[in-house]
């Protein structure tokens, strides 16, 4: 079978489940802190499984949303039928259907998957364009073949606090970042930003009109309008990872090689940070 899209169509997925196809789809609907997990149970795609991605993980101070613990997150997936050869479909719950679906796109390719693609438009999209859903049977699950997934993890797809601190230190540093939260936050007084940080609002890159991604055409302008040069690597980040993961998504939508996120974004980088390394106004690096 050719290779999937990466951002993925409503009638294509529903193409690829009612046909047999030599590669083992997996649809996953995408959680955070187990906010939707009633609403899978009543109603979900057809044959998707619930992920809470936040499963495994030991939140702290600094990082809320972290990387979860090896064995215990291979266990978790392998029973979920996941298996590293699938082809993973990401889709959640969200107005646009991407905040934890794109998520849980970068945590899957920080742990070595490839084979990833999000749902445009998500769940609410599906029920707009297809209407298909079933409940979940808690019988069949019992009896559903585990999988067997194995972590690889991959360095390149993360930044840390101390990482991002040696670069905005040293002042032949060269280096972009790109801040998903919105513009009050990134330049409020009582936030900020990382010096050196352009400012793409995660609601600027949908098209209110159709509730799904803009055009890669319209996201490339909006990304170099904000100062992004996508053949360079661009560190993504926002409040806790999460909307950062977005832009990353659309980075590599739009051919960047890389394009890491700062895990601990604006929620470690606040508390840990010395002073004068907070910016509160349009920087350049």
């Amino acid at each position: 079978m050719k290779a999937l899209p990466t951002l993925i169509s409503s009638q294509t997925l529903k193409n690829l489940l009612r046909t047999s196809t030599t590669t083992k789809i997996a649809v996953l609907e995408a959680d955070l802190n187990k906010q939707f997990q009633k609403e899978f149970q009543q109603a979900h795609i057809p044959q998707a499984k619930y992920f809470e991605q936040l499963e495994c993980t030991e939140p702290t101070k600094f990082i809320p949303r972290g990387l979860p613990e090896t064995k215990c997150f291979e266990n978790y997936l392998s029973k979920l039928g996941v298996s590293n050869s699938d082809h993973i479909v990401l889709y959640d719950r969200s107005p646009m259907g991407f905040y934890a679906s794109s998520r849980a796109w970068w945590l899957f390719k920080t742990l070595g998957m490839e084979n990833l693609s999000i749902l445009n438009g998500g769940f609410y999209n599906w029920m707009k364009e297809i209407q298909q859903i079933e409940p979940s049977k808690p019988e069949e699950e019992s009896n559903e073949k585990k999988g067997q997934f194995k972590v690889k993890f991959n360095p390149s797809m993360i930044k840390t606090y101390d990482e991002i601190l040696k670069l905005v230190s040293n002042p032949k540093a060269k280096y972009q970042i790109a801040d998903a939260r919105g513009a009050n936050a990134f330049f409020g007084a009582n936030a900020g930003h990382i010096p050196g940080s352009v400012n793409i609002p995660y609601t600027d890159v949908f098209d209110q009109s159709t509730q799904q991604l803009k055009s890669l055409d319209e996201l490339q302008k909006l990304f170099t309008k904000s100062g992004v040069d996508l053949s360079k690597e661009t560190i993504y980040t926002c409040q806790t990872g999460t909307t950062a993961s977005t832009l990353a998504f659309i980075g590599h939508l739009l051919g960047q090689k890389s394009f890491p996120v700062y895990n601990g974004s604006f929620t470690e980088w606040q508390q840990r940070a010395p002073a004068h390394q907070i910016a509160h106004s349009p920087s350049a690096a």
